[in-house]
């Protein structure tokens, strides 16, 4: 299964999770040939967040095939409220 950033899936361990991102690593990274050393594949998730975004402590990261095997379904996309500027306070 391909993970989804701002995606909400169901896992085994954890229940529901908000996917923010998935993150390759580097061991090392050449940004004008942009090429590295791969080391790794990583999921952000969080299990707490509300409309704004995730509570800060409560991100994680996981390697990506472990997390894998405990996502059952995406239940649904991730809608964030913007926050609007308030000119006249």
């Amino acid at each position: 299964m391909e993970l989804t950033e701002n995606t909400i899936y169901r896992h085994e361990e954890f229940g529901d999770v908000l996917v923010l991102g998935v993150h390759h690593v580097f061991e090392t990274y050449d940004p004008d040939s942009r090429d590295g050393d791969l080391r790794s594949r990583v999921v952000r998730y969080t299990t707490e967040w509300d409309d704004y975004g995730p509570m800060p402590s409560s991100v994680r990261t996981t390697p990506v095939d472990e997390f894998r095997t405990g996502v059952v379904d995406a239940v649904r996309m991730w809608d964030r409220v913007e926050g609007e500027i308030d000119d006249e306070a």
